[in-house]
């Protein structure tokens, strides 16, 4: 019966299936397989679908072990969990931490060992939970951990980009895409006001990726990256979160819209502020997080559900957390049932995609494989 639909209309009817089906599509014909596994196919689905199934990546260390818990993020929250498979890339990195997520991909960074112990490697590694595809990429030398980094797919072309920020005696910064392979230097850099960024803050929303980080005036604000332009911008903070150390507050993202959460210590408990209409200039405190007494101080907000709920990580034991999910509307914790070692405790959104299905486990400039 496909013979009689013309092959252009076939095509067109698969950019609105599901993941799955595509990946068992690839079996019924050789032409279907090269036409789904071509890059034209990939980025047109990518920028095409908008519904695809949310996810929440959970990652964890058990007994020296990388753990990671795939958790969907709709309705049914949190109760349809899996176990996702892990390729070789990822499996590999060591003292590894989630970047960001964005278009189904998940980057980390960490170092592979080398034969020798002595030798490492600092990584970084694009992976793909839904189709279980990964690369890895080599670190350009003079990047390091405490360098700044951030990443997220350009919207019109659904190209990933990495990019990664240092400080020497002027700021450096360098940007990864996909779809060439190379790293290059970006000719734009940050405000000549910014002092240093807070690395750990990094949200991506749309074409931006943002950053906490501290003017010379020791007053905090937020820095964005556009990834069309690769440009650099800037979004002042109300006031009262400005004169904030930067260790009181977080950046998230919640319902498309760019959000800070800041620690007001004394009264035990979180604000939570959320900029108006989307991404724009002004924001506005839409509700403060009571924790219950003797949860606040071991608490710390992880990110934020499609529903709205604020995940958090509530310390258990001496050596061990728990991940809840606080409903601001009811004030109820839920246990999602789920516990790491001590800080090692981490969530992020993902959705389905087929980004990385034409590309080979493998390593970008081999020749500086270990």
């Amino acid at each position: 019966m496909s013979d009689e639909i013309p092959f252009e209309i076939q095509m067109e009817v698969m950019k609105l299936l599901p993941i799955k089906s595509l990946i068992q599509f690839r079996c019924v014909s050789k032409p279907w397989k090269s036409v789904i596994e071509s890059s034209d196919f990939i980025a047109d689905y990518t920028v095409s679908s908008r519904d695809q199934p949310h996810h929440l990546l959970i990652s964890y260390q058990n007994n020296e072990n990388d753990v990671y818990v795939s958790i969907a993020d709709n309705d049914s929250f949190p109760l349809n969990k899996y176990s996702p498979n892990v390729p070789p890339p990822v499996n590999r990195l060591r003292n590894s931490f989630i970047v960001g997520t964005s278009r189904g991909l998940v980057c980390l960074f960490g170092y592979y060992q080398g034969p020798r112990k002595w030798f490492k490697r600092n990584m970084f590694v694009l992976w793909n939970p839904s189709i279980r595809k990964s690369v890895a990429i080599a670190v350009p030398d003079g990047v390091i951990v405490s360098s700044t980094f951030g990443f997220g797919g350009c919207p019109a072309t659904g190209d990933p980009k990495i990019v990664t920020i240092s400080k020497f005696v002027t700021w450096q910064v360098e940007v990864f895409n996909l779809s060439s392979g190379v790293w290059r230097i970006s000719p734009c850099n940050p405000p000549d006001k910014l002092v240093e960024f807070n690395p750990s803050t990094q949200s991506h929303i749309d074409r931006f990726i943002y950053w906490l980080g501290v003017t010379g005036r020791d007053t905090g604000i937020i820095i964005s990256f556009d990834l069309l332009s690769e440009e650099f911008g800037e979004i002042h903070l109300p006031i009262t979160l400005a004169v904030l150390d930067l260790g009181n507050l977080y950046l998230f993202k919640r319902s498309d819209s760019l959000v800070v959460l800041n620690e007001t210590i004394v009264d035990e408990e979180y604000d939570v502020w959320m900029t108006e209409n989307g991404i724009s200039k002004s924001f506005n405190k839409i509700f403060t997080v009571n924790m219950p007494n003797g949860l606040y101080t071991s608490s710390l907000p992880l990110g934020f559900s499609r529903n709205g709920e604020i995940m958090m990580v509530v310390d258990d034991t001496d050596d061990s957390d728990t991940l809840v999910a606080y409903d601001p509307l009811s004030e109820h914790i839920n246990d999602i049932g789920i516990n790491g070692r001590n800080s090692s405790l981490n969530v992020s959104s993902f959705t389905e995609s087929l980004i990385l299905l034409d590309k080979k486990d493998t390593l970008f400039n081999e020749e500086m494989s270990i």
